[in-house]
């Protein structure tokens, strides 16, 4: 952990470059850029190397991701883009190492998170710092107060906010990212974002549903192994998938009771990322009126359709069934249409034996 002087050192170069409303800015000890790229998630055969920031050609619909060396660091920086933040992302990069990153978006969302091999050590909202989570939560406390970000009182809003995470990822890293660095020798690569683990909690629609939440968590763990399974098995069918080999290899292995969590590189690993890039390219297209021409809204749906049945194989496949049936099993509640009315009461009796 590296310690200086941050009073001289500003990240100006934000609104120079129209960053600061929305970036994620993730720092990996490491040497070498590319590694961590494909760690980060950047598809292998996009990386290529550029002289500057000036010269990536970014697009709603090749999301790209920069990075480059900085004394024993590598940094990684997304235009508005989020994934340095995600726990998964955070996992894979950390592992044998560190990493930090520092978030926000257009609506005011901000994280700060520190991993250590793997492990999320110290994780908070840069505008309510009091509220902290991770293995070591209080682990930065120091260095927090350091940079005028609160660590106690109050839990409401910070003055100190998106500056003071980004002066306390200096501390913590010992390196500065300026305008210079960005200037010179970057890697560059397309992301095809890492698997998200299942929820480790009900989505607030679930929660709603105390019925169905209760039969999820009381149910014989043998019993919602093989409801999930069946409705994993029902939606691949019903989205197209399950024809496709490695996916029929997958829903072959629910019916044994053996559970696991998929490589990120594994075939399926590859297939299921690929389904999250087609439904955010849907996704994407529905949302800007000039690229809404790219695809049919038949074509969108199929695309969100494929991904959420994949995301249900992968959650089938998760040793944790309580938290494979959140994923699998809890987008029938709130339940108002009469097909999903009909469907909700079909899983109830199921869960119930």
């Amino acid at each position: 952990m590296g310690d200086h002087d941050w009073l001289d050192e500003e990240y100006d170069w934000l609104d120079d470059t129209n960053l600061r409303e929305a970036f994620c800015l993730t720092f990996v000890r490491d040497r070498d850029e590319s590694a961590v790229l494909r760690r980060f998630g950047a598809d292998p055969a996009s990386l290529r190397s550029l002289a500057g920031a000036d010269q990536a050609t970014p697009s709603p619909l090749t999301p790209l991701v920069l990075a480059g060396r900085l004394d024993g660091w590598v940094f990684v920086l997304e235009e508005n883009g989020y994934q340095g933040s995600r726990i998964e992302v955070l996992r894979a990069v950390s592992g044998g190492t560190e990493a930090l990153s520092v978030y926000t978006n257009v609506n005011g969302n901000r994280r700060f998170a520190h991993a250590v091999h793997g492990v999320l050590r110290t994780g908070f909202d840069p505008g309510s710092p009091v509220r902290r989570w991770g293995e070591a939560p209080d682990a930065l406390v120091p260095l927090m107060r350091r940079v005028g970000l609160p660590d106690r009182g109050d839990p409401g809003w910070s003055s100190a906010g998106l500056e003071a995470a980004l002066r306390l990822a200096d501390l913590v890293t010992g390196v500065h990212l300026d305008a210079d660095r960005l200037a010179g020798p970057l890697t560059t690569g397309q992301l095809v974002p890492l698997l998200s683990d299942p929820p480790e909690l009900p989505t607030w629609m679930l929660r709603d549903d105390q019925e169905l939440l209760t039969a999820i968590t009381t149910a014989p763990p043998d019993l919602l192994r093989r409801v999930v399974a069946a409705e994993a098995r029902r939606r691949a069918v019903e989205a197209g998938i399950a024809i496709e080999p490695v996916l029929a290899d997958a829903l072959a292995e629910l019916d044994r009771p053996e559970r696991r969590t998929v490589p990120d590189d594994s075939p399926l690993g590859l297939l299921l990322r690929e389904l999250a890039c087609q439904s955010e390219l849907a996704g994407t297209s529905l949302a800007l009126p000039t690229l809404r021409g790219r695809m049919t809204d038949a074509e969108r749906q199929q695309a969100f359709q494929r991904h959420s049945a994949g995301l249900a194989v992968q959650a089938a496949l998760f040793p944790d069934q309580v938290r494979a049936a959140y994923q699998v099993l809890g987008w029938v509640a709130p339940a108002r249409d009469p097909a999903r009315v009909a469907h909700r009461a079909r899983l109830l009796a199921e869960l119930r034996g």
